[in-house]
Order: structure tokens, then C-alpha cells, then sequence
């Protein structure tokens, strides 16, 4: 959610600074706030709104400093209430991302031993117990500030008294420590750093490190040192960049094809119908004992586990559940030492999938991780997992990562489905298959101009209804999703059979369908549950297979894609409901990329 950057060295600070947050935009935030020291003070600039509308006020002089921008928690969107924050004294200033859920008492606490407040943040009792605890080691001070804190937080300190170091530390909320050569960087996000440096070191849970302009040091809470391993990122620069589309959505729109074929490579052999995931560390034996799966996730990426519920058990004949991770780590978890459960998350930092995985784990239940980022905490912590490889995803609504977890799934539902129900036969075709889709999603793309124009069709209405079966019925919820995260337009995802349960009840000529609609098993099914708009005055976009050409006389505008195999179908039937929210929202003139409230990485539950 928050963003963090923070920079010593040799050069001028606030540049970097201020390049490094522009880069985390995408996470989402409301306010943004610079801090650096030059000649024994702290400068600091602090405001509501986007980074650099006034870029005088983030000129900031000195060599040492730290950026932050802020998405709103404890307290309103105002220029006090924005990072960074500082002691009494002035002297030592805080940024913060997280939840200190103790705020209130620690506050009191600090009043009454006579700090004086100047925000309704909880992240100010961070600076005010670093000034009580400060006698002359900074680093000393935070662990011992820490040690009183009860919550989540990425912490990151720097002050005047000493000139030559930055202090971060880490419990629930990611850090990572940028490695350069006479400088050093401390990010909430690795994308941050890519312009500067590619060796990174993660920064582990209750871990507090320094950093100078020659080096870092770890210690636990505990003031147990620790020898932090430096990591390679392999993505580019560029990847971060908008390469001529007006947005980063669309731009990652048109690079699914791409990703999904850096999805399923190596990991799928057609010829022999198999697939195989190494990073899931099972055998064969191990994937023949799973009775139950769970999928765990939240948002889009519940979604996608939807979608591999559907797949797994159709060719694995392995019963399987999707789970929202905020409802089930607060219910009584029901699990055997033969469930395998995965969690799924793009970040791989998401506080509340983190939540139910931890809590499963107490249970001495595996659990595997299917991510986009090497090195997070999902990635680190689960027993093994998949990354989807589907680059930075800097649009907050997501797309291609979305494209790249299903994808994925398939993989794992082939790989199941070969050891267990099916044939060389069928392994072979749903193998095959896979290989032919980044070309057909190509087909579905030139046809972007056509869903501009019904987006323009349709926009003033106020209210959508999505609709699917089987396969297509998690879609009927992204693509509600997507128009919600990015138009602001109202609307829900139902199933097409149990729409008239209730939804039914809202359908006139003001209120559309969308219909989720290849020509598949549930086909005529789905004809009826149209037809029953239709007697209510509804109109209907179909997304359907091409040469569908009937289905026209039951709908008002059709999109086509081309035909695939029933269980990869939401790998194709994902594109146009993409593109329809994407034009829907480009055409109001919104903010598509980053959508008002939304943040990229939610890290507080």
C-alpha cells in the first residue's frame, strides 16, 4: 500500500527520492512527505495529493534521506497527518507502513511523560518512542522503540544527531535493502530500485537493519546478528515503463501473450501431455496422497484460485475450495494431513493471505505459494510454490498477473490430472492447447478498437450485471470487478443460473448484462438465463466463441474469441472484460492506473 524509499550516499538526495516514489505510485496513496539531513538539521516537505505537482517543495538539500507516500489509515488526508513524522525535538524523523495496533495507549503513555503531538497518525508514536529511548545509538533506539509496539510495520528512521545512517526494520509490512556501490537504498518495493541497482537483500520479519553509504547490518529484535544473504532481480527497467500505450493497464493488457508463454515455459511438454512444476517440491507419490485442495487469496487472485478450483477438479477429480483469505483465518480451520493447500497473492505480501497461510502452518499443514515476486514473503515462507513470472505489474488493477496465475493453474491441473484421471491423450490435447493460446489472445487484441466503441456505448450507465457458468463464472466476477476497481461503475458477478434468485429483480433497459458466454457444455443453459433478460427489457453484450453467429438474435452487441478447450477458456474470455473496464474508465477520463482508495500491495488487514 504505502511507499517507501530511502537513500545514502554521495549524491543528491531528493532526486532519487522523488523518482523512487514516482515509481511506487501505483501502489496507491493520498499523501506524500520527503525528509533529508544536511548540516546537522532535518529538512522535510510533506503533502496531500501526487508527488511533484510543486517540485520546488521536494528540493530538498543533503545526501542522506527518505521519501513516503501514504494511504490513509489512522487519521485524515491532510498534510499533517503525512509522512514523515518527527520527535519534539526535531530531531529524528519516521516514515511507516503498517498498523501499530497499541497507538492509543502508547500515545497517553508519551503525553504523559510530556511529548507533544502534532498528527492523528499512529506512525507518530514511533518518532516520539525513539526520541525516549535515544542515548546516542539510533539503531539501539528503534529496537528498544519496537520491543513496546504491538502491530504491523516497515519502519525506516533517520536522524540529525546521526548524519551518516539510516535505520529500517521490518515486522509484517516489506522492506528491501537496495546494495549499490558507495550507496545504499532501502524500499518498500523492489521496482523502486531498478533504475539503480539489481542486488537486493529482503529484510526477514522482525529483523532491524543499518545502512551507511559502504554497507548494511542486520540484527533480530532480539540484537542477534544476522547474515543477510544479497539477492539478483531479474527484471529490466523498461518493464516499469509505459512504452508509448497512455497506460500501464493497457500496456500490461497487450503484454499477456508474451507472459503467458514465460508462464508455461519449461513446464509443459506437449508431446508427452505432461507438465510438471519443480518448485511445488512434491513427488509423485505426494501429489497421489492429496485428497483436498484449498485455494487461498483475496481479490483477483481469489479469482484465479476459483478458476483452478474448477480445473483441478475436472481433470484431477480432487475436490477443492477457494477461500477468502480475511474470512478464513477467522474461522475454525477443518484440515488433514492430506490437504495441500496454496496460497496466491501478486505481490506475495498480501497482510491478510500472509495471515490464513501462517495460521494454516501452525497446523503442520503444507502450504505452497503461487507469486509474481521472487523473494516476498510468501515466496520465502511457504514450503515451495510457483512463480508466475509475469513481471512488475504496476496498474493497480490487475491483469497480466491475473493471466499468468491461471495459466499456471492449468499447468497444475495437468500435472495433477496425469498422475490420477487422464489419459496421454487428453494430456497431450490440454498440453497443446496451452501452447496455442498466446496466439489467440493476439487475435482477441486486434480487436481492441471494437470494444473502444462499446465502451462509448455504454458509457453512462450506471450498473452492470456479469454473468457465467463452470469455468466462466469466476470471470463473471473479474470482469465486475474490473469495472468496479477502474470506472467506478457499479457492478456484480453471478452466476447466470443463480441470477434469477434475486438479481433478476434489478433488470430493466437501464441496467446491462454481460454475459460470459462461449459456445461450451452450459451454452444453452446460459441461452436461457439470456432470453429472461431479455423478456425484462435487459441488453446483453455477449462475450462468445466466434462463429456464433446465432447468438446474435438474443443480444445487443457480441464479442468473439476464438475456440480453446472448455477448462482454458477464462484464458481468452479474461481479454475483452479487460479492455471493456480499461475503455470504460479511459473514457470518463479517470485516473486508470491508479483508482481513487485502491492500493496495489494491501499490507494492513
Amino acid at each position: 500500500m504505502c511507499g517507501i524509499i530511502a537513500y545514502i550516499g554521495d549524491k543528491k538526495a531528493s532526486p532519487i527520492l522523488v523518482d523512487g516514489l514516482k515509481k511506487l505510485e501505483y501502489r496507491g496513496y493520498d499523501s506524500w512527505g520527503l525528509a533529508t539531513v544536511d548540516s546537522g538539521k532535518i529538512n522535510f516537505v510533506k503533502s496531500v495529493g501526487r508527488i511533484g505537482q510543486n517540485l520546488e517543495m521536494t528540493n530538498l538539500v543533503g545526501t542522506i534521506g527518505m521519501g513516503h507516500t501514504r494511504w490513509a489509515t489512522h487519521g485524515g488526508v491532510t498534510d499533517q497527518n503525512a509522512h514523515p513524522h518527527l520527535d519534539c525535538e526535531g530531531k529524528i524523523a519516521v516514515i511507516h507502513n503498517g498498523i501499530i495496533e497499541n497507538f492509543a495507549k502508547l500515545k497517553e503513555q508519551l503525553i504523559n511523560e510530556g511529548h507533544k503531538f502534532r498528527s492523528e497518525t499512529d506512525t507518530e508514536v514511533l518518532s516520539h518512542l525513539i526520541e525516549k529511548y535515544y542515548e546516542g545509538n539510533l539503531k539501539e533506539a528503534v529496537r528498544r522503540a519496537l520491543l513496546c509496539v504491538d502491530g504491523t510495520y516497515g519502519i525506516v528512521v533517520i536522524s540529525s544527531k546521526e548524519p551518516d545512517r539510516i535505520v529500517a526494520a521490518r515486522h509484517g509490512s516489506p522492506l528491501v535493502v537496495g546494495v549499490g556501490e558507495g550507496e545504499n537504498y532501502f524500499a518498500s518495493d523492489a521496482t523502486a530500485l531498478m533504475p539503480y541497482t539489481k542486488k537486493v537483500v529482503f529484510i526477514e520479519e522482525n529483523e532491524i537493519v543499518e545502512i551507511t553509504k559502504d554497507g548494511f547490518y542486520t540484527i533480530t529484535i532480539d540484537d542477534k546478528k544476522v547474515d543477510s544473504k544479497i539477492h539478483e532481480i531479474d527484471w529490466e527497467a523498461d518493464l516499469a515503463e509505459k512504452k508509448g500505450f497512455n497506460h500501464f493497464m493497457l500496456k500490461e493488457i497487450f503484454e499477456q501473450p508474451k507472459i503467458m508463454e514465460n508462464a508455461f515455459a519449461g513446464r509443459i511438454i506437449p508431446s508427452e501431455g505432461i507438465a510438471h512444476l519443480g518448485g511445488l517440491n512434491l513427488t509423485t507419490e505426494e501429489l497421489l496422497k492429496v485428497k483436498r485442495i484449498i485455494f487461498i487469496a483475496c481479490g483477483t487472485a481469489l479469482h484465479a484460485g476459483l478458476v483452478g478450483k474448477y480445473m483441478i477438479e475436472e481433470c484431477a477429480s480432487i475436490p477443492c475450495e477457494a477461500e477468502c483469505a480475511s474470512e478464513l483465518r477467522y474461522k475454525r480451520i477443518l484440515l488433514d494431513k492430506d490437504t495441500l493447500v496454496f496460497v496466491i497473492s501478486q505481490s506475495g505480501e498480501t497482510a491478510d493471505t500472509i495471515a490464513a497461510m501462517r495460521e494454516i502452518q501452525r497446523k503442520g499443514i503444507k502450504v505452497l505459494g503461487i507469486s509474481n515476486v521472487v523473494g516476498s514473503t510468501i515466496a520465502r515462507e511457504t514450503d515451495g510454490g510457483v512463480f508466475v513470472h509475469a513481471g512488475p505489474e504496476i496498474g493497480v488493477a490487475s491483469t497480466k498477473a491475473f493471466l499468468a496465475q491461471i495459466t499456471v493453474l492449468a499447468i497444475l491441473a495437468l500435472e495433477f490430472g496425469r498422475v490420477r484421471n487422464l489419459s496421454f491423450m487428453e494430456g497431450k490435447e490440454i498440453a497443446s492447447e496451452i501452447k496455442k493460446i498466446p496466439e489467440k489472445i493476439k487475435k482477441i487484441l486486434e480487436q481492441n478498437d471494437k470494444i473502444k466503441n462499446l465502451a462509448e456505448k455504454y458509457r453512462d450507465y450506471k450498473n452492470f450485471l456479469y454473468l457465467g457458468r463452470r469455468f466462466n463464472y469466476p470471470l463473471a466476477l473479474e470482469g465486475a470487478l474490473k469495472m468496479k476497481e477502474i470506472s467506478y461503475v457499479h457492478a456484480e458477478g453471478y452466476s447466470a443460473g443463480e441470477m434469477k434468485h434475486g438479481a433478476i429483480a434489478m433488470i430493466d433497459e437501464k441496467f446491462p448484462c454481460v454475459f460470459v458466454a462461449p459456445k461450451d457444455s452450459v451454452y444453452d443453459k446460459t441461452i436461457s438465463n439470456m432470453q429472461e433478460i431479455k423478456a425484462r427489457s435487459g441488453k446483453i453484450i455477449a462475450v462468445t466463441t466466434e462463429d456464433n453467429y446465432e447468438i446474435e438474435k438474443y443480444v445487443d452487441d457480441v464479442i468473439y474469441i476464438p475456440e480453446t478447450l472448455e477448462m482454458l477458456e477464462p484464458l481468452l474470455t479474461v481479454i475483452p472484460i479487460q479492455l471493456l473496464a480499461y475503455h470504460m474508465a479511459e473514457i470518463k477520463g479517470l485516473d486508470v492506473d491508479k483508482p481513487r482508495n485502491l492500493a496495489k500491495s494491501v499490507t494492513v488487514e
